[in-house]
């Protein structure tokens, strides 16, 4: 097919600009529902992209590398959260009625416990009285339509993991044909997106591995607590209390002592009310969750697994400001859009004054080691 030679050149580059700007358009219209699912599948990519890189470096052939990745890393960690629902289900399921009163008692003095159905009597009388309330039958009618959402959900979430495969096997192709279209690395534009990626490595990859790491450590620092808790004093629920702590630390700054201060308060009430000399346990709680573990995730753990790249407050405000701007997926896109922004101001806005690029303790530098392949990560 011959291209046609009448028409001015300056025209024909507009009129195929216009043709991309509204084929964008079309594109981003429609993926619209799917952002949230897109922006989640980049962040696993990133968690990911490290170990499917090593195992190409062993001699692993990408499509296997990424399969292997998947099913190694992507693949437990959402039947992690699985697992966490059934511990969590197993371990409500042997509270007694006893324990939720004894506990509500010590959280809500002088709540009526006849209000709570504890014999089968009362409970099917309580569920009879429910089911003929309009308002519930209107939630029951609603509850078919939250199944029918489970299912919607959970095929996109399929389609997530085919996503993210692709994407990982085929990131070199898609790199060689963007040096060769758009722009390589010496240019602003590579160096840019460079840096955008070298950010995102740090902010995905490494918090990532920073909660899991929290979750592991909380859960055996509340272990050993219990082994010298006093008789009563136990902390209730270790797993899922060190589960909370590990994902409290998405929230920065009072995250992690938002959980250690709500056990405080449990343990401090039980105290109270038994012999106030074992007050000792929850300040002896507070002391090593807030004083030494939380000092040894800032000085150690979060700067060697997720590095300094960025300031603390700029990844504050993202994770902050994420959910409420964009919703559920905002905990990845606030991150994201930070990124993004961050290192425009760094590398490419100084160029735009005449200036020269930023380079701080907190910018990338071309001496610092760039993730171009497994070794880096």
């Amino acid at each position: 097919m011959k291209l046609r030679t009448d028409d001015p050149p300056d025209a024909a580059e507009l009129g195929w600009w216009l043709f991309a700007t509204a084929l964008i358009l079309v594109l981003v219209t429609s993926l619209d529902s799917y952002l949230g699912w897109l922006v989640f599948g980049v962040f696993l990519y990133y968690v990911a992209r490290p170990i499917a890189r090593r195992l190409v470096g062993f001699g692993l052939p990408p499509g296997i590398a990424a399969s292997v990745t998947l099913a190694v890393i992507v693949l437990p960690f959402i039947a992690l959260l699985g697992t966490v629902a059934v511990i969590a289900f197993g371990q409500l399921s042997t509270v007694r009625v006893a324990d939720v009163e004894r506990l509500v008692r010590v959280l809500f003095p002088g709540f009526d416990f006849r209000a709570i159905p504890t014999t089968p009597g009362r409970l099917y009388d309580s569920v009879t009285r429910l089911l003929r309330n309009p308002s519930i039958r209107s939630f029951l009618f609603q509850f078919r339509g939250l199944v029918g959402a489970f299912a919607t959900q959970s095929y996109n979430l399929f389609l997530t993991l085919i996503f993210v495969f692709f994407l990982v096997r085929d990131e070199g192709k898609i790199a060689d044909w963007f040096r060769r279209t758009v722009a390589d690395e010496e240019t602003r534009t590579g160096e840019y997106l460079h840096a955008v990626d070298h950010g995102l490595n740090s902010v995905f990859f490494g918090y990532t591995l920073t909660i899991f790491v929290i979750i592991i450590l909380s859960a055996v620092i509340y272990t050993l607590l219990n082994l010298v808790a006093p008789p009563g004093m136990a902390i209730p629920q270790t797993m899922l209390v060190a589960i909370a702590t590990g994902l409290a630390t998405i929230v920065p700054l009072v995250g992690r002592s938002i959980v250690y201060f709500v056990v405080v308060f449990y343990l401090a009430i039980v105290a109270l009310r038994t012999d106030p000399v074992l007050l000792w346990f929850p300040v002896l709680f507070l002391a090593i969750m807030e004083i030494a573990f939380d000092n040894a995730v800032r000085t150690y753990i979060r700067p060697i697994l997720s590095g300094r790249l960025f300031p603390t407050g700029l990844i504050m405000f993202a994770y902050l400001l994420g959910p409420p701007v964009f919703g559920w997926y905002g905990i990845f896109l606030g991150p994201f859009m930070m990124v993004v922004t961050v290192q425009f101001l760094w590398v490419v806005f100084p160029g735009l004054l005449g200036r020269n690029p930023v380079e701080t303790d907190d910018a990338p530098s071309d001496a610092e080691p760039t993730p171009t392949d497994g070794r880096s990560e």
